[in-house]
């Protein structure tokens, strides 16, 4: 019998390369380990089969939570070694998986998964189940023995390629999270979003055959590896073909995602290789529409026309190109010029500016306008904020992308270097104060900053709470909401760990208190010092904290607790949510977790964990559902 290899085991069973393995699974964001990951090694595969005309092929059964993603490139590799954690790299290449991760990712958040390879040396199969149990107890962890080399397929791929085939359980929240995400990032206002009418002009034009494959290519070309800012050569003759099958689109998605699938239950549909710009979703309206304009900007944003309806688009790519986006009106370049002619120009590849009105970015692209950095066409999810320039009202005039020469993260959702990032903010900051504001003005004339937004609030229509026990009635939709339902279930009892010394808006971080924690005794409610306040966050979701982090507007360092209604998602790879049992500080300090919490949001970089305490868990907590009403009375009493 030949020997075996440990897929979990290299050399002997590690409980620290399981932990490592998981705190890796967590670090990649929901959709990238449902379509992307897979998606990005077929689209690396064909840039490394020197490309050509290829083709990859995609089928998403949404009901059965299974994917399939085939390629005609030149077939991977038969070495059992790549599907370990750091089993092989891709340096110097400056493709989109620089170190190879992202395969196990998925191969180990799924309960089947399956690859079968056809090269010039041969063809393999090899599949295995359960591998998301990988981090169970071992004596019931799966047997991932597999030999050294993967055995011949019995029934080959035509021509050379590669088919991945995977499953998630049914309780996976792997597709819910990112059916959430793609809703909250393309339709904050839901079926009222302004992106709504362009999934409908995408169907009349016949460019995709329903509204929800207009909002999933729209998602994946904007947020994913298949959005490309800059399309390599190896890639432009490359189709994607997607077909998509949900029997009850509803009941899997919800009302809204669900609706868009226009009453079918499967569609095919391609998306080309590419970031989504303005001027492909306006391609499908109908007159009148847009006109795209190509004016480059003169100096401090001089020689934009007034446009009641267009949109402008300037490419840059030149050191001289880049300087002109930071010339003022005088003339004049900023002062730290030389620092970014020498240490952050080269690393330029390209700049793209679309300049136009909110409502067009609003209505033409998914999430309106962003300032986006990409390493080598990859979209990170950076989201740099304007602080220079006097005319904010203009921020959401313009779209931006910056694309380096630059490696990315393990989750391939961040930049590595800091200090580069730190450039590129500051870049696009000096270039909007000398520029960029004012060609905006110039070209869509006087803004008023809340001129697309919906002044009106909705209080009445809003779901209701269903909690008799309480005043509030209506399920919390902002931070005022949760606020006020902490502070309603405090004045009821149900937090007597907590002694408050006051809330401000004008300071950075939300609130003060004094917190009985685990290991303290009651002397620190009844006698505290300066140095017992805690500092307390308020969010109404806890994954939209990551965007101040990113922004370096906050710090998980300095919040010792969150207080959120429900969860939400993490937008960045290096902030993953974990259970507190999970959780470092449950570890090493299990006599400073505070009452009530039950998540912790850790930073994989520097460590830090910020504890979360979830209103919507405390609520089922203190006032569980009523038994039903044939229970035996011994179970009532009980």
């Amino acid at each position: 019998m030949s020997e075996l290899y440990d897929l979990l085991n290299p050399e002997s069973l590690s409980d620290n390369y399981v932990r490592q393995l998981r705190q890796t699974i967590d670090a990649y964001l929901p959709q990238h380990v449902f379509i992307g990951e897979v998606l990005q090694n077929a689209l690396d595969a064909v840039r490394e089969s020197a490309g050509g005309k290829h083709k990859i092929d995609i089928c998403v059964d949404l009901g059965k939570l299974e994917v399939s993603i085939k390629d005609d490139a030149q077939g991977f590799p038969n070495d059992p070694r790549l599907l370990f954690l750091g089993g092989g790299r891709k340096d110097g290449k400056k493709l989109a998986g620089q170190v190879g991760v992202g395969l196990k990712v998925v191969l180990f958040s799924s309960s089947y998964f399956s690859i079968r390879s056809n090269t010039t040396d041969g063809s393999f199969s090899f599949s295995i189940s359960n591998a998301c149990d990988f981090d169970s107890p071992i004596d019931s962890r799966p047997n991932f023995s597999m030999p050294k080399i993967f055995d011949p397929d019995p029934n080959p791929l035509e021509g050379t390629g590669t088919e991945i085939k995977y499953r998630f359980r049914p309780d996976s929240k792997i597709l819910s999270n990112y059916m959430g995400e793609i809703e909250e990032q393309a339709l904050p206002k839901g079926i009222k979003s302004d992106f709504t009418k362009t999934l409908e002009n995408a169907v009349d034009s016949n460019n995709y055959p329903t509204r929800f494959a207009t909002l999933l290519a729209s998602d994946l070309k904007r947020f994913s590896y298949l959005g490309m800012t800059g399309v390599p050569d190896l890639l432009k003759d490359t189709t994607v073909s997607i077909t998509v099958k949900c029997q009850n689109p509803i009941t899997t998605l919800g009302s809204v995602l669900g609706e868009f699938f226009d009453s079918k239950s499967s569609f095919t549909f391609q998306a080309p290789v590419g970031y989504l710009e303005m001027s492909e979703t306006v391609s499908w309206a109908s007159m009148p529409k847009p006109a795209l304009y190509s004016q480059n900007l003169g100096a401090g944003g001089s020689d934009l026309p007034k446009v009641h309806n267009g949109f402008n688009v300037t490419e840059y790519r030149s050191i001289s190109d880049f300087e002109s986006l930071l010339t003022n009106a005088r003339g004049k370049l900023p002062a730290d010029i030389e620092s970014f002619r020498k240490n952050l120009f080269p690393k330029i590849n390209f700049a793209r500016l679309t300049v136009a009105r909110i409502p067009a970015f609003e209505r033409y692209l998914p999430g309106g306008s962003q300032r986006v950095f990409s390493a080598n066409g990859v979209v990170t999810r950076h989201s740099p904020d304007l602080t220079k320039g006097r005319n904010q009202q203009y921020v959401r005039c313009f779209d931006i992308v910056v694309d380096v020469d630059a490696e990315l993260n393990y989750g391939k959702t961040h930049l590595k270097s800091m200090h580069l990032v730190a450039q590129l903010k500051n870049f696009v900051n000096e270039a909007y104060r000398s520029t960029i504001q004012n060609a905006a003005s110039r070209f869509v004339g006087k803004t008023d900053p809340f001129e697309d937004d919906d002044r009106s609030v909705a209080f009445w229509s809003r779901a209701d709470l269903l909690r008799p026990e309480l005043t509030l009635r209506k399920v919390p939709a902002d931070e005022n909401d949760v606020i006020a339902l902490f502070f309603e279930l405090a004045g009821m009892g149900k937090f007597p760990e907590f002694r408050w010394y006051g809330l401000s808006q004008r300071d950075k971080y939300d609130a003060r208190a004094v917190i009985q924690r685990n290991g303290d005794s009651e002397s620190v409610l009844d006698n505290p010092s300066e140095s017992s306040l805690r500092v307390v966050e308020f969010k109404l979701r806890a994954g939209s904290v990551v965007e101040d982090f990113d922004r370096e507007d906050k710090s998980p360092k300095d919040i010792h607790l969150l207080i959120a209604y429900e969860e939400g998602v993490s937008k960045s790879g290096q902030y993953q949510f974990l259970s507190i049992e999970d959780s470092e500080t449950r570890h090493q300090a299990p006599e400073r977790i505070y009452p009530h919490v039950t998540r912790v949001l850790q930073d994989t970089q520097s460590g830090y964990e910020v504890q979360v305490l979830l209103l919507k868990d405390c609520l089922e907590a203190f006032f569980p559902p009523p038994p039903p009403p044939n229970a035996p009375e011994d179970a009532v009493d009980e």
